[in-house]
């Protein structure tokens, strides 16, 4: 109820009413223009014919395109409106400036460490190397490491705990990027050891996104922490106005400690995360802790963005740390993804693909969300149909009801072509990982849907050649243990499930 009332009077449901008011406003102005002057009937054709001839033109995924083709021509003049607010954030020049410098800053130094780490892999693998290669040309923070151990988590709550005997070690410095913050026993807990380092005269920097956590936190959170000693920071803060803005969100998880040590995955900062509190069953998550050279890589990624919406600017090479250390024998390309024209390219799902089409033994996913593209989809049905082992596991109980029908209605195609596909019988998996033929295994935030794939920033790191590989492989078999197979009947929607999928489908790319 607490919660519910906060939503309520919050500046969220302000913002969103006053954006209500802006789109109906539109509305009536574009129903009288068409009323009382064939010259605006005129004009709006002509502008949804520019649109549309705009979208056929543009160098994107062609199902993105179709949805909107559909919207535009089906909403004059609503369509091309929507079209220009959201297809794509358009950065001003600042803004571009800005993150440009933020960019040359913090690859300043490390472009001649990632050559010859990218030198050493491919005297081991070529074809790992070419990986390596094709994320490093997509992502400009993008790094490759060695001299790095890992340990992988199948547990939020195994991962937290040793998330906060990290913390309770350190000496510099804290750094945290969460998209969703709630104040539970997870966020307590932490919040008192980051009180505790501030005492130590340790500098502990929060950011999260403002929309992810707009119903757990709040209005006064900023300021709180602020007043606390904590320097915390929103991204992507809420304003009351139509905007693109607010289509693309940090997804990202991070925590970085001392630029020895960080921490991705699926978990947030929610008591379900660590089953503190049940919400769908019993909650599976992953993640991975990086110790040595490694963390500098999601160094970058937190102070890109904080950089980006804060305030100041950031010496990142005064939080760097210069130490020698030793290695497990693996490789470790860090990277982020997330909008146009901020990516040029959608990163995550070029490594995804990647990894699917020179698979040669086996892939295993495991996804919260199964709504993916022509594309990805192929991809997944070539690789059965070409003799792979192709598994996916995803949520037995969901979070949330159309996203299941959306993602139930993938399975029929992808089994019929040989791809074996698990739900999570405790309850709800939020783990984003693939692994592959015993070489790769990819961590991160990355989920496979549109919004992940498209719209948020993400954040993964893809681990070749280390003991971790086969950690994550021996988790992922003993999930497929306890769950169900779908088989073909059961993967059939129901009549109502049916139309439902049909009227969210075409659609599904804006969502």
């Amino acid at each position: 109820m607490r919660k519910l009332c906060r939503i309520i009077f919050s500046r969220y449901t302000i913002s969103a009413l006053v954006i209500m008011l802006e789109l109906t406003l539109i509305a009536f102005l574009g129903i009288r223009a068409y009323e009382y002057s064939i010259y605006a009937l005129v004009l709006i054709s002509i502008v949804d014919l520019v649109v549309i001839i705009t979208l056929i033109n543009r160098n994107a995924n062609p199902e993105y395109k179709v949805s909107w083709l559909v919207v535009v021509m089906l909403l004059p003049p609503f369509g091309a409106v929507l079209y220009a607010l959201f297809y794509s954030r358009r950065l001003s020049k600042s803004e571009v400036e800005k993150m440009d410098m933020i960019r040359e800053d913090l690859t300043r130094d490390t472009a001649e460490e990632t050559r010859e780490v990218i030198y050493a892999l491919e005297e081991m693998d070529s074809l790992a190397a070419g990986k390596a290669r094709t994320v490093i040309a997509d992502d400009p923070l993008a790094c490759i490491f060695t001299g790095t151990k890992s340990r992988f988590y199948s547990l939020g709550e195994d991962m937290f705990e040793d998330m906060l005997r990290d913390i309770s070690e350190a000496e510099k410095y804290v750094f945290l990027e969460y998209f969703i913050i709630d104040e539970g026993k997870m966020w307590e807990r932490l919040h008192t050891a980051l009180l505790g380092k501030v005492k130590e005269g340790v500098e502990v920097r929060v950011l999260y996104d403002d929309i992810g956590s707009m119903k757990t936190l709040p209005q006064s959170f900023v300021r709180t922490l602020n007043s606390e000693g904590i320097e915390c920071c929103r991204f992507g803060k809420v304003t009351p106005r139509i905007s693109s803005v607010h289509n693309n969100r940090d997804h990202r998880k991070i925590t970085v400690i001392d630029g020895r040590i960080a921490y991705t995955g699926g978990i947030n900062i929610a008591d379900e995360y660590i089953n503190k509190i049940e919400r769908f069953g019993h909650w599976k998550d992953g993640g991975v802790r990086l110790f040595g050279r490694a963390a500098d890589g999601f160094l970058s990624l937190f102070v890109s963005l904080w950089d980006f919406s804060c305030t100041g600017k950031t010496d990142i090479d005064a939080y760097r740390c210069k130490d020698k250390f030793t290695s497990d024998g693996g490789f470790y390309l860090t990277f982020g993804t997330g909008p146009m024209p901020v990516y040029k390219r959608p990163v995550g799902k070029r490594t995804l693909l990647d990894i699917i089409n020179q698979s040669e033994r086996y892939v295993y996913i495991t996804t919260p969300y199964l709504i993916i593209d022509y594309e990805l989809t192929e991809s997944l049905v070539a690789a059965a149909r070409r003799g792979i082992d192709v598994r996916i596991i995803t949520p037995g109980k969901a979070d949330k009801r159309l996203v299941k029908v959306m993602t139930k209605s993938s399975y029929p195609y992808l089994i019929e072509a040989g791809v074996s596909i698990f739900e999570y019988t405790p309850g709800f998996i939020h783990e984003k990982t693939v692994v592959s033929d015993d070489k790769y295994a990819l961590i991160g935030t990355i989920n496979l849907d549109y919004r992940s794939l498209v719209h948020h920033f993400e954040d993964a790191v893809l681990i070749f050649g280390s003991e971790t590989v086969l950690k994550v492989k021996e988790e992922y078999l003993k999930t497929v243990s306890v769950s169900e197979r779908c088989a073909m009947g059961r993967a059939k929607l129901t009549f109502k499930e049916s139309i439902i999928r049909d009227l969210i489908r075409i659609f599904a790319p804006l969502l």
